[in-house]
């Protein structure tokens, strides 16, 4: 949606979530955590300009499986949203499906290493940051999107970050 005014990505939300309550479509999503290039232990996280303003979240979003693999729809939507490349390594932390909008969602929350700092958020995204994988860069009492929760479980679970683990 580069280019389009805040506001019409607002309308344009409203108008999604009715259908999705109405037709309960099935649907496919990537979200990513994406770690500093140079600390594995800070994430970048997103307040979207429409739905939940207040959460913080992981960026990413939908794709069609006939047309794209989800590790290609990842790299787009980080690379729309925030100007962000990755590293070669991608890993999958999780599959999920979700019905919280109405729709099945298939979700697959990816982790991947940026390959520079800079972030450059087009006009979903309200605001965008780097902080400790503990969210202490955040404002207490700041809302967290439970997709981050855990994609961060997984990551600690999974041990090294793309890349870095013993067989890179």
């Amino acid at each position: 949606m580069k280019g389009t005014p805040r506001f019409a990505v607002y309308i344009i939300d409203k108008i999604l979530k009715t259908y999705w309550q109405t037709f309960k479509p099935k649907t496919y999503g990537v979200k990513a955590l994406i770690l500093h290039p140079s600390d594995p232990d800070v994430c970048v996280l997103i307040r979207q300009s429409y739905g939940d303003q207040e959460r913080w979240g992981l960026p990413g979003g939908g794709y069609r499986p006939r047309k794209e693999s989800p590790e290609s729809a990842i790299r787009r939507e980080c690379r729309e949203e925030l100007g962000l490349m990755f590293e070669p390594a991608v890993d999958v932390l999780e599959n999920l499906v979700t019905t919280a909008e109405g729709k099945r969602d298939h979700l697959t929350l990816f982790r991947v290493t940026a390959q520079s700092t800079r972030l450059r958020p087009n006009p979903e995204v309200a605001e965008a940051l780097w902080t400790p994988l503990d969210y202490s860069g955040l404002p207490a009492g700041t809302r967290i999107s439970r997709f981050a929760d855990i994609a961060i479980s997984a990551h600690r679970e999974a041990g090294a970050a793309p890349g870095q683990g013993p067989d890179a």
